[in-house]
Order: C-alpha cells, then structure tokens, then sequence
C-alpha cells in the first residue's frame, strides 16, 4: 500500500501489475513497458505476479491547478455520492470525509 500517492508515476518493467487507488473507479493492468501517473492523494494497492519489477517515479514539477469548471463538476461526481461517501468513511487515511 502507497500512502499519499499523487504524483507517482508507476512504471511496469516486467511482470504484470494490478493497481487500485481508492476514489477511482477503476483497476489498472500494467503489462512490461506500460506507466500509468496517479493523480490522486489517496491510498493506492498494487499487487504484481511473480518476478514483476515495478519502478515509481515522483513527478518533478507539480501539475497545474485544475479549472473551476471541472472542480465544481466533480461535486457530481457518483462516486462521492452519499452512500457511497459512507461506505469509504474511516477507510480513507489521506482524504477526511465531512458528514453533512
């Protein structure tokens, strides 16, 4: 488990890797020579197959803010809807959920 994972490039050097970032919806499958850049700033799981190298790679320069327009899009965004921000409530150490 990766704490605090925005910003981390993960690259596959061989081997397959499965990757799960809590707050996404989806799992990644990293074959050797694929990369995928974590942008968000919760717990990430990663398991791998036998003999898989993975290498992780901070970002050297910080990304630009994202507009106004997408911040005020993700308030929609199903995944925080309110069961779903309960079920994830305590099981997120890098995000505190406010219960409204």
């Amino acid at each position: 488990m990766i704490k605090h994972s925005a910003g981390l490039e993960v690259r596959a050097q061989s081997g397959c890797v499965w990757i799960t970032q809590y707050g996404d919806a989806r799992d990644i499958m990293l074959q050797p020579g694929q990369s995928v850049a974590l942008d968000l700033p919760t717990a990430t799981l990663m398991s791998a197959s036998n003999g898989a190298e993975v290498l992780l790679v901070r970002r050297a320069t910080p990304r630009a803010a994202r507009p106004f327009w997408r911040r005020l899009a993700s308030l929609f965004d199903p995944r925080w809807s309110g069961s779903a921000r309960r079920g994830l409530c305590g099981r997120l150490p890098a995000v505190r959920l406010i219960h409204g």
